[in-house]
């Protein structure tokens, strides 16, 4: 499964999914589903949902948006979850002993993009980023009606990290919603330039960009 993410275009019926599996040995029973971030249940549907993943063999996920277009928001992006869960089969030999399995959960971004919103303007969201300190935070703001999540963010040469989980962000922590801000910790003697790189539609980071704070 190549990139982290899935654009879905407001005027396409569909967008696929290649998932391979590179295993010579072994073969994958497979789950897949769309959901909120909360992970509730969203209007979308992926085909097929269970199957069955040979040796060495690849197979498309179709994703199918099921609900109202119009109960969406039009003038910006709205984010949900792909959920793609897979399981070993157990070898023959071990049919008759007591085995322990273990299932492997893979979430990617589902940007629904409405049609108003072109693919040259998502290129560029990034570099409209506005920073700003308040007090301790930086202070990210998101004039765009696109998601932008960060590569990479640091001030004077430091990493700038979330506050809810310094050692591990993730990609929702160090994303900013459209027309949105995000916070971050900053602290009082750290002072200079602002240089970012952003993850663009194909899951690839940007050149780096600055801004002085």
């Amino acid at each position: 499964m190549g990139g982290t993410r899935i654009i879905y275009p407001a005027n396409q019926s569909e967008v696929q999914i290649a998932l391979k599996n590179k295993d010579n040995d072994k073969r994958y029973l497979v789950q897949s589903w769309v959901s909120n971030i909360d992970d509730s249940k969203a209007p979308f549907i992926m085909t097929p949902p269970i199957y069955k993943l040979d040796e060495n063999r690849q197979t498309l996920l179709h994703v199918v948006y099921t609900g109202n277009k119009s109960a969406l928001p039009q003038d910006r992006e709205s984010l949900f979850m792909a959920n793609i869960k897979s399981v070993a089969a157990i070898p023959e030999e071990l049919h008759d002993k007591n085995t322990l399995q273990f299932a492997i959960k893979t979430k990617l971004k589902l940007f629904y993009r409405p049609a108003s919103l072109t693919e040259d303007e998502a290129k560029m969201a990034w570099q409209s980023l506005q920073f700003s300190r308040h007090q301790n935070q930086l202070v990210v703001k998101n004039p765009t009606p696109f998601y932008v999540t960060f590569g990479q963010i640091s001030v004077a040469g430091k990493a700038i990290k979330p506050a809810t989980n310094q050692s591990s962000p993730t990609a929702l922590t160090m994303m900013v919603a459209p027309f949105g801000e995000q916070r971050f910790p900053l602290p009082s003697a750290v002072k200079g330039n602002v240089v970012w790189t952003a993850i663009n539609d194909f899951g690839s980071e940007t050149e780096q960009r600055k801004q002085s704070l």
